[in-house]
């Protein structure tokens, strides 16, 4: 047999007690009328109030500065277009910038959508990138990089310029020592792609083989065949183990011979 716990009531405390809370209201009340009869304490409050007095009147005028700041950026013909300002074109006229920019003269710099601009004159074939920015207090500038071709490659009887991602922007004269491509009829289906390896393999012809490229010839996607500058011959076959195959074709260039394989860049061969 237990004895269980008898129960028995809770002694209440000072903060169940309504009387001893009115109570200690009152001393801390009367606590607080004695603290602020004191003239240093008066002080401190004063001087508090004042400084907060002050941060709030100094954030309205900021506020109301700003404000009539950005209505006077917004609608005052000061602060309007005078000039757009285009930086970065070599080939593109800059008339044609400033026409598909679509900005009329005398429009508050802060009515201007940028994103909208930028998006208009990437339309423009040749445009790779552009940033559209506001040039205070009355000039718009428009700054751009061009494409650069890759390959120039024929389509339908026309010399179309392509760029290393594969985006074909247009006829036009390529720069000195752009490499003419040929592709057969099962490559051509997928030409973006095929001139997106072939940024890759001229890159390491270029830069670990230190060769240049006069031409290169695309039967197959399998089968990519340049021609150098000095007439040699390289059969790379299909797109991968770039840098290796490039490792193999500066050794074997060292070596007589006219037309190298280094489809396999283990064994290279000649012929």
């Amino acid at each position: 047999m237990t004895d269980e716990p008898l129960d028995h009531p809770t002694a209440p405390t000072a903060s169940d007690d309504p009387d001893r809370r009115l109570a200690a209201a009152d001393v801390q009340s009367s606590d607080e009328r004695v603290r602020h009869s004191d003239p240093a304490v008066r002080a401190t409050l004063r001087r508090r109030r004042r400084r907060t007095n002050r941060i709030y009147v100094g954030l309205g005028v900021a506020l109301v500065v700003l404000l009539v700041g950005y209505i006077a950026l917004y609608f005052l013909p000061v602060f309007s277009v005078r000039e757009v300002r285009v930086v970065g074109t070599r080939t593109i006229p800059v008339e044609a910038v400033t026409e598909r920019a679509a900005v009329s003269p005398g429009t508050p710099l802060l009515q201007v959508d940028t994103h909208a601009v930028a998006r208009r004159v990437a339309g423009i074939p040749r445009v790779d990138q552009v940033t559209v920015t506001r040039d205070y207090p009355s000039n718009l500038r428009i700054e751009l990089i061009e494409r650069t071709a890759l390959v120039v490659v024929e389509v339908d009887g026309a010399r179309h310029l392509v760029d290393g991602q594969g985006i074909d922007f247009g006829q036009g004269d390529p720069p000195p020592g752009t490499p003419e491509l040929t592709v057969g009829q099962e490559a051509r289906s997928d030409l973006p792609g095929i001139v997106r390896d072939l940024s890759t393999v001229f890159a390491e012809v270029r830069g670990t083989a230190g060769q240049e490229i006069a031409s290169v010839d695309v039967e197959t996607p399998a089968s990519i065949v340049l021609t150098l500058v000095d007439g040699r011959t390289v059969e790379w076959g299909a797109a991968g183990r770039d840098h290796e195959k490039a490792v193999a074709l500066q050794m074997v260039l060292e070596q007589p011979g006219q037309v190298w394989n280094v489809s396999n860049p283990a064994l290279p061969a000649s012929r």
